[in-house]
Parts: structure tokens; sequence; C-alpha cells
């Protein structure tokens, strides 16, 4: 998913148009932002350490309880003036999820990030074992799934599960039984590969 609006940010001595330049599954530049104290810090800070969600535009009214909801989740909070926008950061300091012209917060903000890392976990557990942990493993697969959200739709992902239905709670993917909202999950980790 491409995503294309401009926030402008001076990274060293060059302007840097940071969505024009955002996709997910590659990494996030290393910007200078402000944190939710309003400290200045840099996105490599927190490399290794916990995930980032990074908010552009107008900030939280409520900062307390996105702060107690993320902190749950092992994600630190930062902003930066400019366009709306949300972002998803991973440890390793990849962008995972997007959504331009949107401050997500609170709840909404919780759930934009445990949905990602949920459908990393039932990835591990359902499809790790045939297209590797990064879904860069071709041992039972044809493709590698690194970059297929850059390749394909959701919708064209789900026509090419074959997925089958079960009930209105459970699917049948590749011979294995799961809850819809699993799979929806997996999908929105794997669109970030």
């Amino acid at each position: 998913m491409n995503v294309r609006f401009g926030v402008g940010l001076t990274v060293g001595c060059c302007a840097f148009a940071l969505w024009a330049a955002t996709v997910p599954g590659e990494p996030a530049p290393d910007i200078a932002v402000r944190d939710a104290d309003g400290a200045s810090v840099k996105l490599s800070a927190y490399r290794q350490k916990k995930h980032v969600a990074l908010l552009t535009g107008s900030s939280p009214a409520d900062w307390a309880d996105t702060r107690r909801r993320l902190a749950a989740l092992d994600t630190v909070l930062q902003f930066e003036d400019g366009a709306a926008g949300t972002m998803l950061i991973d440890k390793s300091g990849i962008v995972r999820r997007v959504v331009n012209g949107r401050v997500l917060s609170g709840s909404e903000l919780a759930q934009f990030v445990e949905v990602w890392q949920s459908g990393k976990a039932y990835f591990l557990g359902y499809c790790a074992r045939c297209h590797g942990e990064d879904g860069d493993n071709t041992a039972c697969v044809d493709k590698v799934l690194t970059g297929v959200g850059r390749r394909l739709s959701p919708e064209q992902m789900r026509d090419a599960l074959h997925i089958g239905e079960v009930n209105d709670r459970e699917v049948v993917v590749r011979g294995e039984m799961i809850q819809r909202f699993q799979l929806d999950a997996i999908l929105v980790y794997v669109n970030s590969l």
C-alpha cells in the first residue's frame, strides 16, 4: 500500500516528505520527532526496544488513556506536526501499518497496534511452518510473501487463499480451521511483510 501525502520534516539539512516515502514492510526513516512528553527523540532510540506509534497532525486529547493502552502493548507514542496520519513502526524499525488523513488515539490506536501484533502471532502459529517467520521461505510454497502487500490488494490476497466458509465465525484456510478475526489479523500482518 503506497501512502502519498506530505508531511515536511527536516532530517539533517534536507526536507523529507515522510508520507510520500512510507511503505509498509520498508524501514522507517530515522527522523527526530517529539514523544508524548514533548521531548525530541530519534526513532532509532526505540529500535530493538519498543514499537512506535507515530502520529502526525493534532495531538489526541486523551493522552493519558492512549499512553496507558499503548504501554500494555509495548508501544511508545511519538508525534510530529504536519498533515494528519498514524503509523506503526515495529521494534526493528520497519513500517507495519499506515493510516493517512487520520490521527488515531485511545482504544482505536490500541486496536490498530494490537491487530498487527496479533496477526504476527497467528501467522507464526499457522503459517510460518511453510512461509517462514518473515514470509521469505519457499519450502512448501512457490513464492515468498515478502512484499505481497505491494503486489496484491487485500481482496486479491483473500482470493489467493481459497478460503472455505464454515460459518459466520470460522473459515478454513489451507486445511486449517481458524476464526475470521484471526484471518483478518493475519492479512494485516502479511500486508506489512
